[in-house]
């Protein structure tokens, strides 16, 4: 009956070990394997979108088609979810990558693997025509009471407004795109803050809503320019697929094809970001 029991235990224990063997298999090995990566995406314009002929485009997920292609992964299976939704959903293994122009920020390293970021973006403010309101740039939003500001909820532009002296009641913090544009164009908000990439895309959305321009980027505390700086975002777990699509976009800036994809989303050069910057710089 012990020697049962012996046995029994080391059925189970190889069961177990058998399990981890498969589970050590890693997401990297398996989507070479299959050829397919399952990608969160915002649906959001330029980032990572599912148009009408549902065909996943973007520029964050064209970025990271052109650097899979090379490991052999060439189908993407996009799950579409709420930006607030996309860390959790990543780490409940509802998918396995990121692409969705996620900023690179300390707080997120502590919950991601971040892989080199794919461009430097600014802030940008989208406001109504001719721009009665005179903003041009946080502190004149901050400083004139009546004036009422729609973001995304959760993004860097957010923290920006807040950092800037906005108090938090004259914020109105959105988890969707189609509200956070018509609060603006249906009067209940004076003005928009994204990046300058979905600003330039929602600029175009309507003829009652324009671009700020010049709008004054935020600075820090040792007045250095604030830029955001997107990338896709693995499990922690997954480093060994971060690091091989770190690889990959190395020779994607270095062959021009970066630029390539940049530019067909209406980016240029200056939109690149630094050459040697790395996501472990921005983590710190």
């Amino acid at each position: 009956m012990r020697l049962r029991k012996v046995f029994n235990t080391v059925a189970v224990v190889a069961a177990l070990f058998g399990a981890q063997a498969v589970h050590a298999q890693g997401v990297l090995s398996k989507a070479k394997e299959t050829g397919t990566i399952r990608v969160g995406i915002f649906n959001q314009a330029p980032w990572g979108y599912v148009d009408a002929n549902r065909d996943v485009k973007g520029q964050t997920v064209d970025i990271l088609k052109a650097a899979f292609a090379p490991l052999g992964i060439t189908k993407i299976d996009a799950v579409v979810t709420d930006f607030g939704a996309l860390i959790p959903g990543l780490l409940s293994k509802r998918f396995d990558v990121i692409a969705a122009g996620l900023y690179i920020k300390p707080e997120r390293c502590k919950l991601v693997a971040f892989g080199n970021p794919d461009i430097q973006m600014s802030d940008a403010l989208l406001v109504h025509k001719g721009n009665p309101k005179n903003l041009h740039s946080y502190a004149d939003i901050a400083k004139d009471k009546s004036v009422t500001l729609s973001t995304g909820r959760g993004n860097v532009e957010y923290q920006h407004a807040i950092d800037a002296g906005i108090p938090k009641e004259r914020i109105s913090a959105f988890t969707d795109n189609d509200t956070e544009l018509a609060a603006l164009t249906t009067g209940r908000a004076d003005a928009v803050v994204e990046t300058a990439a979905t600003v330039s895309v929602w600029a175009k959305a309507s003829g009652n809503i324009e671009r700020a321009l010049p709008f004054a980027q935020p600075v820090s505390a040792d007045g250095r320019t604030l830029y955001g700086y997107p990338a896709l975002a693995f499990r922690p777990a997954d480093a060994d697929f971060r690091d091989a699509y770190n690889a990959e976009l190395k020779k994607l800036r270095k062959s021009g094809k970066m630029l390539e994809i940049l530019k067909q989303y209406g980016f240029s050069e200056t939109d690149l970001p630094p050459e040697n910057l790395t996501a472990a710089d921005l983590c710190k």
